[in-house]
């Protein structure tokens, strides 16, 4: 387990996703290894990073454009969760 005091429980779980993903990837077959694995494993680092991203802009007083910035990073991360978990099935079973 990936823990570090101080993080967010969203990123402690985004960071067992990518462990776990990088872990069953790793013996792929080759036929998916370059394309289907690759995408996989960046959909899941782009996850943690857009996490990071929008838990750096700070939202103050009359802040709504960060506010938008941060929506707008948090909604990134969603959609390539969302794409990690729900693609590569929709691929492999139609």
């Amino acid at each position: 387990m990936i823990e570090k005091s101080g993080d967010l429980l969203v990123v402690t779980k985004a960071k067992e996703l990518c462990a776990y993903i990088m872990t069953v990837t790793q013996k792929s077959p080759k036929q998916f290894r370059f394309t289907f694995v690759s995408r996989l494993q960046n959909l899941s680092l782009d996850v943690i990073e857009n996490i990071y991203f929008a838990n750096e802009i700070y939202i103050g007083k009359g802040g709504e454009k960060n506010a938008e910035k941060r929506l707008a990073l948090q909604h990134h991360a969603l959609t390539a969760l969302r794409t990690c978990l729900v693609s590569p099935l929709h691929r492999l079973f139609g």
